[in-house]
C-alpha cells in the first residue's frame, strides 16, 4: 500500500468510526431502534454503564434487552456528542473516547442530565467497524435519578 493509499484509508476508518458513535446515538435516541443499535457492536460486546448505577451489559441479547426496558420507560433522550478523539488506530483495532451530554425524561416525568465521557474499543469487521467496548462514566456526579428512571435494566 502507497503511503497515500494508508493516508486515505485512514482518514476512511476514521470517519467510520466517527459514524459508528454517530449511528448509536441516533439509534438511542430514536426510542425504538435496536437493531440499528445492537448492529454498532460485535455479538461478545461489553457496554459497561455501571458508574451511572446501571448494569455492565455482554453481548447484544444483553444490550437488546437493556435498551428494550430503556425505550419502554422513557418519554424522551436527547444524546449530544462533543470532543471525539480517536488515539489509536491500528490496523482493524481502534480506540476513541469523546464526551455526551444527555437530557432524558421518564414515562412518569422524572428528569435527568448527564455529563459523561467515554472510552470504547472498536474492530474491523466484514460488516465494518463495530464497538466491542463501550464504556460510560459520569464526568459530573450524579444521583440516582438515572437508576431511577432505568430500574431493573
Amino acid at each position: 500500500m502507497s503511503d497515500i493509499e494508508a493516508r486515505l484509508r485512514a482518514i476512511e476508518d476514521r470517519a467510520a468510526i466517527e459514524d459508528v458513535l454517530l449511528a448509536y446515538y441516533a439509534a438511542v435516541d430514536s426510542m425504538c431502534d435496536l437493531d440499528g443499535l445492537v448492529d454498532c457492536f460485535t455479538s461478545d460486546a461489553v457496554l459497561d454503564v455501571g458508574d451511572l448505577g446501571l448494569s455492565r451489559l455482554v453481548g447484544h441479547d444483553a444490550i437488546r434487552a437493556f435498551f428494550a426496558g430503556v425505550f419502554r420507560d422513557t418519554a424522551h433522550h436527547a444524546h449530544h456528542i462533543s470532543n471525539v478523539r480517536i488515539s489509536r488506530l491500528e490496523c482493524d483495532e481502534a480506540t476513541a473516547h469523546g464526551y455526551v451530554f444527555a437530557k432524558a425524561k421518564g414515562v412518569g416525568g422524572l428528569e435527568l442530565f448527564v455529563h459523561c465521557k467515554y472510552d470504547i474499543e472498536l474492530v474491523r469487521t466484514a460488516a465494518g467497524w463495530k464497538m466491542c467496548l463501550f464504556d460510560e462514566d459520569a464526568q459530573i456526579p450524579i444521583g440516582d435519578e438515572v437508576s431511577a428512571l432505568h430500574a431493573g435494566h
